[in-house]
């Protein structure tokens, strides 16, 4: 039984490996990856099919225009397109690195388009160059069987410091030290003698922002700092420096000649991290492939649940913290040893493409601590009275959230003070303090009978008013006079209900607004005042619900218990088996949208070609199960198509016609 278990294992592992082949090539310390599964692409819709598409013609006229003649079809470019490619970043103290793994089917075919003119370098069976794109030098290598492509990043801190600095010929200013010695800059100058020999000294010149317009007087001393500085250049006569000296100052150019040297100093420390970033991702290209499957992904479990095979595309994050430190160092750098970050795990996000539509499912794992404050809030389920006012022949749209606000004011305090508290270390105590303040102030229990937390809004319709406003006139003397004007505006219809317990208080607050006379009673529907908003505003409270519309008629019906919405199967288990959830129809949209805004025929023709024949758009979360918090969102795809893709690229095809 053992034996059969093993040899069950082994099988299973042997088909991962081969159906995630280029993944062993991904080292283990990546944390974020990329899989586009263009296998899973060509199986939504055929190779030919997509040839004759607007962005088939546009590939295959590419390669044509490289001088590849052959070229009649995007398998001719000799990429593997039943397998998948790859793409993803790690990091190391000095470097983050991008990388893409790409899967060749045909690599003379590869070489004959990409690599033609290029100064190729041959390492045994690989085979590399590297180009200057947008500034940074991209690698690609390449054997029989894939193609990677890297860059790199230099990361700013490593540097930051003499003794890397002098390693590789850096330039290094110890901004923190410069402001507490005065003397720096002019005794920095003196011993250099000369700004001619920028590389000699170590400090930059001071920098001085002017707001105002540059006067006579600036005018005049920067032409006294530019006689100054022509001494210092070419007489070699060291000069004292006042620290507060502008030297970046473009009063009329008469300083630029002065930034010059400090231009070089900063491009040269640039190129020469470029030129390291560069050298750095080239070997870590040739690392690539001889990576070992010990130390790949694929022995990452939390990246292997992330793999789902019927996806166009995933992504999978370590954790968000390495996402911040990457790509916002400067808000990393802020933290501290706060917990923002350490709440939450690992991120994964699939896009998918069938019969009903494209999806997009995410999921993140939280901490436990997090997970025991989201269970609290998003415990309660949507209060299903408010079903009976949801009309599905008539919404537009909808959203319902459910979600206690008691618990959610008792926990915010909490979050409030380990989360920024840290973040903020000069106002760690404050904020400490505060969020305690705010905890003793806060009446959860009371506040939570006004508003229990969940809530429905409904977008009934969208329609043109005519409202008037005032505007002005002037006469020759710039004596004006107030003129009431009308025009159109496109003003929405919904109805807006949230659960609330506590009807004195409700009725409290209608006192009050109505003895202020913003609110004006009509048998217990009161119209809201002085607002100005487009539409009106009615306020109604029935059943421990409160009301909140733009229809007097509907507000009436809610009333007179007239109201009796016909809500479809699909809708009630989207609100009400989620914790959060909405829904918009495109198609009712779009024959809201008054045929005036379109302005012609033709964009009232595109408008609904392009909208009129979609499906439902919706999204839903039900909140978190285990240490997971999981969503959706789905664009329904409309009747005479077999899958998303497809219509996807019929879409594409037609606002190509249009240009």
């Amino acid at each position: 039984m053992n034996r059969f278990l093993l040899i069950t294992l082994a099988l299973l592992i042997t088909s991962t490996l081969r159906a995630q082949d280029l993944a062993s090539k991904i080292p283990h310390d990546a944390f974020a990856v990329v899989n586009i599964q263009t296998g899973q692409f060509f199986k939504l819709i055929h190779v030919k099919d997509f040839d004759r598409s607007a962005i088939g013609k546009a590939l295959v006229d590419l390669g044509q225009k490289t001088g590849a003649s052959d070229i009649t079809s995007v398998t001719d470019y000799g990429f593997d397109l039943n397998s998948t490619s790859y793409f993803w970043t790690s990091k190391t103290d000095s470097i983050t690195y991008f990388t893409v793994l790409i899967p060749l089917s045909d690599v003379s075919a590869f070489e004959q388009i990409f690599a033609a003119e290029e100064e190729i370098i041959r390492q045994g069976p690989v085979q590399q160059f590297t180009k200057t794109l947008d500034d940074e030098q991209v690698t690609f290598a390449w054997d029989n069987r894939m193609l990677c492509i890297a860059s790199g990043s230099p990361v700013s801190s490593y540097f930051e410091n003499q003794e890397v600095a002098d390693r590789y010929g850096i330039t290094y200013y110890d901004y923190g030290n410069y402001y507490d010695d005065p003397d720096t800059t002019s005794a920095a100058i003196d011993s250099a003698n000369t700004w001619g020999y920028i590389d000699d000294f170590d400090i930059a010149p001071p920098v001085v922002e002017i707001e105002a317009a540059p006067t006579e007087a600036t005018v005049e001393a920067a032409e006294e700092a530019v006689d100054s500085l022509a001494d210092i250049v070419y007489e070699d006569e060291p000069v004292e420096i006042d620290s507060t000296t502008d030297w970046w100052a473009d009063t009329a150019n008469y300083a630029v000649e002065a930034a010059s040297p400090y231009e070089d100093y900063y491009t040269k420390n640039i190129r020469i991290k470029d030129s390291l970033a560069g050298i750095w991702a080239r070997e870590y290209t040739e690392s690539v492939f001889n990576h070992s499957l010990d130390n790949s992904i694929l022995n990452n479990r939390s990246y292997l649940r992330s793999v789902k095979k019927d996806a166009l595309i995933t992504g999978w994050l370590s954790n968000l913290e390495a996402i911040y430190s990457t790509l916002l160092p400067d808000l990393f750098g802020m933290r501290g040893d706060g917990k923002l970050f350490s709440y939450y795990g690992s991120v994964y996000a699939g896009l998918y493409a069938d019969g009903e539509g494209f999806k997009l499912g995410t999921e993140m794992e939280v901490s436990d601590e997090l997970a025991r404050s989201f269970k609290r809030i998003y415990r309660p389920k949507l209060n299903r009275k408010f079903l009976k006012y949801v009309d599905s022949d008539r919404a537009v749209g909808f959203v319902g959230l459910a979600m206690d606000s008691k618990a959610y004011l008792e926990e915010l305090p909490k979050l409030m003070n380990d989360t920024y508290g840290k973040i903020f270390a000069q106002y760690e105590n404050e904020i400490s303090l505060g969020a305690e303040i705010v905890s003793l102030l806060l009446d959860e229990e009371a506040i939570a009978s006004v508003a229990k937390g969940d809530g429905l809004f409904v977008l009934n319709g969208i329609a043109e008013k005519e409202v008037t406003y005032t505007d002005y006139e002037y006469d020759e003397d710039y004596n004006y006079k107030e003129i009431e004007k009308t025009k159109m505006e496109t003003i929405p219809d919904f109805l807006v209900m949230f659960s609330s317990d506590n009807v004195n208080l409700y009725n409290r607050l209608v006192s009050y607004f109505q003895y202020k006379m913003l609110l004006s009673d009509d048998d217990g529907i009161f119209h809201i005042e002085q607002s100005e908003l487009p539409f009106d505003l009615y306020l109604y409270r029935r059943d421990n619900i409160v009301f909140l519309g733009t229809s007097k008629l509907e507000m009436e019906g809610v009333r007179d218990n007239r109201m009796q919405g016909s809500i479809s199967k699909a809708h009630r288990a989207l609100l009400t088996k989620n914790r959060f959830a909405g829904l918009m129809s495109a198609k009712k949209l779009s024959e809201e949208i008054p045929q005036e805004q379109l302005r012609s025929l033709d964009n009232y023709i595109a408008f609904h070609k392009l909208f009129g024949n979609l499906g439902d758009f919706y999204f839903r979360s039900n909140g978190i199960k285990g240490n997971t918090v999981s969503g959706e969102f789905v664009a329904q795809t409309p009747e005479g198509y077999d899958n998303a893709v497809q219509y996807l690229f019929a879409l594409i095809d037609y606002a190509a016609q249009q240009q």
